[in-house]
């Protein structure tokens, strides 16, 4: 068996577990903020450079991750499962500055195998064959069952290309066929193309300003800190609350 192919049954069986530990079967759609949400990763959606699709931390064993709002929310999607690897999966993980969807091209080792956890976690291969038609399987892919496969899923195009490529149904040449005019095929089509656009904009998930009030009381950081940590977020600790209340 080739290196590659191993990294990627390697990947694969991490995913599985992953799922396994989590209680996801073996082809459920995860939903992701309701996962980001239960399991405490606090999670701001800003904007970053178009390089960067995000990054992720853990500091005093709390989970924390920075998502690109100005890419797709498929793109987003994979982002998110991609950094998962990094704070749930990868050992000795303390931050990283991520860009995804690279795949093997990836020069960094845990970098290439995040990308390919996450192909492998939001695109499931048993969920994914299960809604590829059995005339489909040993010819050519349709647009319908490649766009129902990404919104399944919720995730890009790309990705959902790249996954077939992995599982053997598609070859490198759909990269091409669907590099773009994507959004009008799946409108005309009746699909929904929200995940072509960006969103989340400055979007923050989990109790954020409750943890950087605890790094303030605890003297970790300054008061000046604390109160940029806030304004990232659009809160203003000087402000007075409505109605009068304190």
């Amino acid at each position: 068996m080739k290196k590659n192919e191993l990294l990627l049954l390697e990947c694969k069986e991490k995913a599985a577990e992953f799922r396994n530990r989590f209680g996801y079967g073996p082809s459920d759609p995860i939903h992701l903020r309701s996962f980001l949400l239960q399991h405490n990763v606090v999670t701001l959606f800003r904007p970053m450079s178009a390089g960067f699709a995000g990054m992720a931390m853990i500091v005093d064993g709390k989970r924390f991750m920075m998502i690109n709002h100005n890419h797709t929310l498929g793109k987003q999607h994979f982002t998110i499962a991609h950094e998962l690897y990094h704070l749930f999966v990868q050992e000795n993980f303390t931050s990283q500055k991520c860009k995804t969807g690279l795949f093997l091209k990836q020069e960094d080792p845990e970098e290439k195998k995040a990308d390919l956890f996450a192909g492998c976690l939001l695109l499931p291969e048993m969920g994914v064959i299960s809604l590829i038609p059995k005339e489909e399987r040993t010819g050519k892919i349709s647009d319908q069952t490649i766009f129902k496969i990404q919104q399944v899923y919720s995730a890009s195009v790309t990705a959902t290309i790249y996954r077939l490529v992995e599982l053997g149904f598609v070859d490198t040449s759909y990269f091409d066929i669907y590099k773009s005019g994507s959004a009008a095929k799946m409108r005309n089509l009746g699909f929904d193309t929200r995940l072509m656009y960006s969103g989340n904009q400055d979007l923050t998930l989990g109790d954020y300003a409750v943890k950087a009030g605890t790094l303030f009381q605890q003297g970790k950081i300054s008061e000046a800190v604390y109160f940029s940590y806030l304004n990232a977020i659009q809160i203003d600790p000087l402000q007075p609350l409505e109605n009068g209340e304190e």
